[in-house]
């Protein structure tokens, strides 16, 4: 008799099975009578993190959670081990873990053993950009690099085969893997394990069709929700499109579950904690911010938003156009980046409002320059991306007040051209989005 093993490396799955040597250890064979214990053991994290696994069998789950664990008088059978990905620590932006799913075969009478081997995701603990003029069309900054204002180079520059042509919007899902929008037509994703280093990476899913590809500019700006549905706006049609988690396992020419319309020329998406969808209306020189309300998200047409904000001009003439970023913070303002103003302003929960349109003078705004896109980094401080080919970092004290404030951080790597997409891996903990890992 003995007790049989699994072990899986990150992206490189094993044989798990247990039981006696005359028995097939394959775990679609695997014997259902009795009740057997597992053990459960977990490897490979810090002290900082903390691992959550969830086990299946036959629709009934049972959830492994901090630490190594024997299970004692479990169902014969095969066990499914989920691992969850968990965020790390580090400033300015954490790491991150994850291990494979993996199977077991728990025998009458018998232990079998599991190990859980988490590992560093390659994303994590960066800044991800997509540019065009600069060194590579996907480029990514270590936090280790951003510290402090220099021209360090990057730390992964990506190259793709095929090309990357007018890369725009990036978003991460939970375990790392990068997807990005091409204005070409198209939507892919470069799986986690081959963002650590530079080089030519092949996509590992393709995402095309009509509904993205049927004219100029495609696709601009991607999010996920919190149940892992991809939204996607596009130029050519102005609509919004949602495709399903379900619909981003494999290549292919999906068929949206969503379109949504009536948003006039959707740009920036977000989400925000109460799961209502944030639209860019990036229209001639208007101001205009749309809310979808989260219980009307389930169905195609032409959307009455929720409410629409329009943020007119200050009594000293400066006035807001083009918002082309969006990014919320820990307490629920709503940042928007107005590139053709060149400004940065806060709309906090009570200048959202209710219901209805609604026309307001931000309280804070920021004169910083034509960024096009924002990202929020785990101090708080708020990264800004500019066509001049320059990343910017205000710290959380430079966001309390209006004022032309000189960024705490300015890196104007020769590696940079004009930026177009900003993520970051992890997203900071106590965020809305999908990839906080929290």
């Amino acid at each position: 008799m003995r007790t049989g093993l699994i072990v899986l490396a990150l992206g490189a799955p094993l044989f798990l099975g247990c039981g006696d040597s005359g028995d097939s250890e394959e775990p679609n064979n695997c014997p259902t009578t009795g009740q057997g214990t597992l053990e459960v053991t977990i490897r490979g994290l810090p002290s900082s993190s903390a691992a959550s696994v969830v086990t299946l069998r036959n629709g009934k789950w049972l959830r492994v959670i901090d630490t190594s664990r024997r299970l004692e008088g479990l169902a014969a059978g095969t066990w499914n081990l989920v691992p969850e990905p968990t965020g790390g620590s580090g400033p300015l932006i954490r790491t991150a873990y994850d291990a494979p799913t993996s199977q077991v075969c728990v025998r009458d009478g018998q232990t079998a053993t599991a190990t859980v081997d988490y590992a560093l995701v390659p994303s994590s603990q960066k800044l991800w950009l997509s540019t065009s003029n600069g060194a590579a069309e996907i480029e990514a900054f270590s936090a280790e690099s951003l510290g402090a204002s220099g021209s360090p180079s990057a730390t992964v520059l990506l190259d793709s085969t095929p090309a990357i042509p007018r890369a725009s919007g990036l978003a991460f899902d939970r375990r790392g893997n990068l997807w990005v929008a091409l204005g070409s037509g198209e939507i892919r994703r470069y799986p986690a394990r081959d963002l650590g280093a530079s080089g030519v990476r092949a996509p590992d899913i393709t995402l095309t069709g009509s509904a993205l590809r049927g004219g100029v500019p495609g696709p601009i700006a991607l999010a996920f929700d919190r149940v892992g549905n991809l939204w996607v706006s596009v130029g050519f049609s102005d609509k919004v499109l949602r495709f399903g988690a379900a619909q981003l396992t494999a290549s292919g020419s999906p068929t949206p579950e969503v379109e949504l319309s009536g948003l006039g020329e959707p740009s920036a998406l977000a989400f925000d904690a109460e799961d209502n969808l944030w639209v860019a209306d990036s229209a001639s020189t208007g101001s205009r911010v749309h809310v979808v309300d989260g219980f009307r998200l389930g169905t195609s047409g032409t959307v009455t938003p929720y409410t629409s904000i329009d943020a007119k001009p200050t009594p000293d003439g400066v006035s807001f156009a083009g918002p082309s970023g969006l990014a919320f913070d820990e307490e629920g303002n709503l940042w928007v980046a107005y590139a053709a103003s060149g400004i940065v302003a806060r709309l906090t929960p009570r200048e959202q409002g209710d219901a209805g349109p609604r026309t307001v003078t931000p309280a804070v705004w920021l004169e910083v320059g034509g960024p096009r896109e924002l990202a929020f980094d785990e101090e708080g401080g708020l990264w800004l991306g500019y066509d001049s080919g320059d990343i910017a970092r205000l710290r959380p004290g430079q966001l309390a007040a209006t004022g032309a404030p000189t960024p705490q951080t300015l890196i104007s790597s020769a590696d940079l051209g004009v930026t177009h997409g900003v993520a970051i891996y992890p997203a900071p903990a106590n965020l809305p989005l999908f990839h906080g890992l929290d």
